[in-house]
This record gives structure tokens, C-alpha cells and sequence, in this order.
């Protein structure tokens, strides 16, 4: 666990890389072709150790069950963001009719 983020770190970056995917979608649809590569990378970096056949099951003997939910949790709260500022810019477009 020495060379992996930390518990912290992989929950900042949920949370935070959440916030800003709303913020981004909510405001500037365009930040999100600079917003989503760079958090993309990182949590395929995040998950591909943790499905290693081999590193995976040390991973979660070592750091425990909450650091794993919490790692597959990431993605889901960025595309939950994401979706979600999408949905709150849709409803506050005014339509000229």
C-alpha cells in the first residue's frame, strides 16, 4: 500500500473531481473535454491495481473492504456529477417560443 493513493486521496478526488464535473456541466460543457481525461486517467490507473489477479487481493487485505468501495465508488460520484449538472443546466435553459 506504500505506492498506492492514499484512502483520503482516492475520496478527495471523488468528491472534488464530482463537484467540478457538476460545475463544469452546469456551466461550461467544454471544461469537461479538459475535466474528464485527466480524472479518467487517474481512476483507471486506481482501478486497474485493483483488479489485478495478483495486486488486487493484497490491496484489499491490506487497506480493507472501505478502501475498495470507496475506489469503485470515485467514477460513479464524477458521472453522477456530471449527469447531474447536465440535468440542472437542461432545466434552467430558456426556451423561445
Amino acid at each position: 500500500m506504500d505506492k498506492e493513493q492514499s484512502l483520503f486521496a482516492v475520496l478527495l478526488l471523488g468528491l472534488f473531481g464530482g463537484l467540478l464535473a457538476f460545475l463544469a456541466a452546469r456551466l461550461k460543457p467544454w471544461l469537461l473535454l479538459v475535466l474528464l481525461p485527466v480524472v479518467g486517467v487517474f481512476i483507471y490507473l486506481q482501478l486497474t491495481e485493483l483488479m489485478d489477479p495478483y495486486v488486487g487481493p493484497a490491496i484489499a487485505a491490506e487497506a480493507g473492504r472501505l478502501y475498495i468501495v470507496i475506489s469503485w465508488a470515485a467514477p460513479v460520484l464524477v458521472f453522477a456529477g456530471c449527469s447531474a449538472g447536465f440535468v440542472w443546466r437542461r432545466r434552467n435553459v430558456k426556451v423561445n417560443t
